[in-house]
């Protein structure tokens, strides 16, 4: 039970970040509409906003609350702890939890927000050492688990950590190559 709080609590912290992105959109484009927020991402390059005594890169702004978003929801850096502590539930639901919404939404976000990520050089940068520190942090923590569960949860985080860094990298077929592998591999591994 606690386990599954502690899910909820992480995803509506990433949904809260989302939120802000979609604030942001709304104030200062006029739209939170995906579609029309991307078909502007290569106009806004050159856009700042003024964000108290500072000027702030909009697309930056924007990508911000969305990157946090999709930490938190795919569980990295940080943030992968409560991947591993979700493991104690049954099987069925440990499935769900490694190959479907909770996990791989995150990614949906960034392929939905690509044009966005493309114009905001910085926060592709924060991708590659995100993902790196993940695959890294998972790996180590890896070593020390006991239950099999728990072991596989740190696969999956070392994974999508691999996953995160290919979007830094600019290699958007490759990630989402390794993201169908992971999701498919974890998948049958509950069959």
């Amino acid at each position: 039970m606690k386990a599954g709080l502690k899910v909820f609590c992480v995803s509506q912290v990433g949904d809260v970040f989302f939120f802000g992105y979609l604030f942001v959109a709304t104030q200062f484009l006029m739209t939170s509409n995906g579609l029309e927020v991307e078909a502007l991402a290569p106009a806004l390059a050159f856009e700042f906003l003024a964000w108290g005594p500072a000027l702030v890169h909009l697309p930056t702004a924007l990508g911000l609350g969305l990157t946090s978003a999709i930490f938190l929801k795919s569980a990295q850096t940080l943030f992968y702890p409560w991947l591993l502590d979700a493991m104690e539930a049954p099987v069925p639901i440990s499935a769900q939890l490694h190959s479907s919404t909770l996990v791989i939404i995150g990614f949906y976000l960034f392929f939905r927000q690509r044009a966005l990520f493309e114009v905001a050089p910085s926060l592709l940068g924060a991708f590659v050492v995100g993902g790196s520190l993940t695959v890294v942090g998972a790996s180590a923590l890896a070593f020390f688990q006991h239950d099999g569960k728990r072991l596989l949860a740190c696969s999956t985080a070392s994974q999508l950590g691999y996953v995160i860094v290919a979007l830094g990298a600019r290699a958007w077929e490759e990630a989402l190559l390794l993201l169908v592998f992971c999701c498919c591999n974890k998948a049958y591994t509950f069959v």
